[in-house]
């Protein structure tokens, strides 16, 4: 089944800063927005996308280059239609719109919206996940980040971990934590 959306979203993700592209069914830029990796900021792009496309959530269709994390929870609770599609992907995309590879930001929003409206059954289409699953990832990943900072392996584990410092366990935590924006 393939969806008509009436607006498509590219979010280009960073470590501090996001940086989204909306472009109409047509393929004209309608807007673009600039939202922090944080928890207000979230809200702030949420209220601004509203705004800018006065469309259902069901209307709009968002893609990024990740299928999880806080970005994708909080569009997906909210009743959006999210895609992910492969870095490598966004490569071969990018090559549609200029050879230059410097990476910019604005550009891969761009690219990432326009595409999923040019050739939307190449894209990945997320579903919500239960809070027990994402739960366990998140439990899982810390408990790997703690061997890793333990052992200094980059493999898991598992129960053999012993106690480490307590800034060291605190970093990892706190790492984890602003992943999320809290």
């Amino acid at each position: 089944m393939i969806d008509d959306f009436d607006f498509y979203v590219g979010i280009d993700m960073a470590a501090e800063k996001h940086q989204a592209c909306i472009v109409n069914r047509t393929g004209k830029v309608v807007g673009e927005l600039g939202f922090e990796h944080s928890g207000a900021g979230l809200i702030d792009f949420i209220r601004s996308l509203e705004k800018l496309t006065g469309s259902l959530a069901t209307r709009v269709g968002i893609v990024l280059e990740t299928p999880r994390g806080p970005i994708v929870e909080c569009v997906l609770e909210r009743g959006y239609s999210v895609f992910s599609i492969n870095p490598k992907q966004l490569d071969r995309f990018r090559d549609r719109h200029t050879v230059a590879g410097a990476k910019d930001d604005r550009r891969d929003a761009f690219v990432l919206a326009d595409s999923l409206r040019t050739d939307l059954p190449l894209f990945r289409r997320l579903q919500q996940e239960s809070a027990a699953i994402i739960r366990l990832r998140e439990l899982s990943r810390l408990e790997d980040d703690r061997c890793k900072i333990i052992f200094g392996l980059s493999i898991s584990c598992g129960n053999s971990c012993i106690a480490t410092s307590r800034n060291s366990s605190s970093s990892a935590l706190l790492r984890k934590i602003r992943g999320y924006g809290i």
